[in-house]
């Protein structure tokens, strides 16, 4: 294992540090934000993704991912303090904004930084292993601070929570700063805003392949969105207080480690587990009792596992210079369906109660698998038994001249 690899691990449970994840929607009530103010904050975040998750990727594609990664953690930082210091939604937003910046500067950035590090040593076909077990650190870093959070919150009030947070993102920018510019990473910064993001949509219509896995992200990394977003509502209305809370949390980010685990054990054959995400999704928000935990986790399980192969896939036929933007233009894709999509769920659980919103959500799950249905799941064959490299999609290289 080289030293990026190493260093990447412990940056990404150093970022799942969050102990004021658990107990944020508690803290916003405390400073007399309802659900519908939850939405808007939820809002702002999807808006700074939708605006500025592209550039972001391009960004990392452009520029040297390290300097990337280092302004992630900057960002985080700075939203812990200033969100542990606000006592009204409007500072608070200025926070969920710079959370937002921080999203978008590690969405794709992390993955093609582990992906072309690997490259570099030839072991480009261990990808999905190896981001697997990082994201699982960082799942266990969000599992970790949830508990901790909790008891942090319980003890020394909501605040506490958020500076406690700072103090790990001062670390994690201190071990972003210390790593190295893999050779693989073809520099992309002559290249145009507008051409890099076309040549990146251009590649996922490259094949028919790609096409549903592009579709499969953007339809599962949307519910799985609103998943995380709103838990703790789900939590409050099955009954459970702060602590408790944390807990449920940490079993959530558990289940989510031990799909991106098994996944890799698996191979493309996880794909085929496609269907039972979105069911176990819709059971989940139909049921109103402690039997909702158990499709609720199963769906974590199942989102990890599925999506970890999918993006390996993608990751196998995108080339160096738009690897970060692919993946930034398929998140894009999806929380421009998120923000009408929370707008709703915020007045839904406003004006009625948050299962009732999680259908809404379900919805476009149900439709989407669907559509799998009908022509993804001819497509997704054709994946089962790839392994890294054996299909190309066509490189477009000459479209970012």
């Amino acid at each position: 294992m080289t030293s990026n690899i190493r260093k990447l691990y412990v940056l990404n449970f150093l970022c799942g540090l969050v102990f004021w994840y658990p107990i944020e929607k508690l803290f916003l009530e405390s400073i007399g934000v309802g659900p519908f103010g939850i939405s808007i904050n939820a809002i702002v975040f999807l808006t700074v993704m939708v605006a500025f998750d592209v550039p972001a990727g391009v960004l990392a594609d452009g520029w040297k991912r390290k300097h990337v990664l280092v302004l992630a953690c900057l960002s985080l930082l700075l939203a812990s303090l200033i969100a542990g210091s606000s006592h009204s939604l409007p500072i608070y937003l200025v926070a969920t904004a710079l959370v937002g910046g921080y999203m978008v500067l590690t969405s794709g950035t992390s993955q093609a930084m582990m992906y072309d590090s690997l490259k570099d040593s030839g072991n480009e076909k261990a990808y999905d292993k190896h981001q697997g077990r990082a994201f699982a650190l960082y799942l266990a870093g969000f599992g970790l601070s949830s508990i901790i959070g909790g008891y942090i919150a319980h003890g020394f009030g909501y605040r506490a929570s958020y500076f406690v947070t700072a103090a790990a993102m001062v670390l994690a920018l201190l071990v972003a700063a210390t790593l190295v510019e893999p050779q693989t990473h073809k520099v992309a910064a002559d290249h145009k805003l507008r051409a890099h993001v076309s040549a990146s949509v251009r590649q996922v219509f490259a094949s028919r392949l790609l096409l549903q896995l592009s579709l499969l992200i953007v339809a599962a990394t949307t519910l799985r969105s609103s998943q995380n977003e709103y838990a703790p509502l789900l939590f409050l209305a099955l009954g459970l207080s702060a602590v408790p809370i944390g807990y449920a949390t940490v079993a959530k980010w558990l289940t989510s480690s031990l799909g991106q685990i098994a996944a890799p054990r698996l191979g493309r054959r996880t794909l085929k587990l496609t269907p039972l995400f979105f069911v176990a999704f819709a059971l989940f928000s139909l049921i109103r009792n402690d039997w909702s935990f158990v499709f609720f986790y199963a769906a974590s399980f199942l989102f990890s596992a599925i999506t970890n192969q999918a993006e390996a896939a993608v990751q196998d036929v995108t080339p160096s210079e738009l690897r970060a933007t692919m993946l930034s233009v398929l998140n894009f894709s999806g929380n421009i369906l998120l923000i009408p999509l929370s707008l709703l769920f915020g007045w839904i659980a406003q004006h009625s109660n948050v299962f009732n919103g999680y259908r809404m959500i379900a919805i476009v799950g149900v439709l989407y698998l669907a559509a799998w249905f009908i022509s993804g799941r001819k497509s997704f064959h054709a994946a089962y038994n790839i392994t890294p490299h054996h299909a190309q999609a066509p490189s477009i290289d000459a479209e970012l001249v």
